[in-house]
């Protein structure tokens, strides 16, 4: 397959609530937009549903900020503690002689 919807479509979740990201548009104009969606897939079944989400991104990826700012806590903890633990190290060598 060489369709990139649907193969991002196929990529199986991670997650029970699930959001699959079609396409993307740049420099989108303002002004209306009218979109028109093709029932394909009966959720019915197990009482799901579907909705359509127009979205940005910034610097961080999106418009939820908490992995972002646990990669950088976890980075400075780590970093931190590089830093300890080298202080330490040198302190051990320096004393035993």
């Amino acid at each position: 397959m060489t369709d990139e919807h649907f193969i991002t479509w196929m990529r199986t979740a991670g997650l029970p609530d699930i959001r699959k990201i079609y396409g993307k548009v740049e420099n989108l104009e303002p002004g209306n937009y009218s979109i028109k969606v093709n029932n394909k897939f009966d959720v019915k079944d197990f009482k799901g549903k579907k909705s359509f989400v127009v979205s940005s991104t910034n610097l961080t990826g999106g418009q939820n900020y908490f992995l972002a700012v646990s990669y950088i806590v976890m980075g400075t903890f780590c970093m931190i503690m590089a830093f300890v633990f080298l202080l330490a190290d040198l302190n051990k060598r320096f004393n035993q002689n």
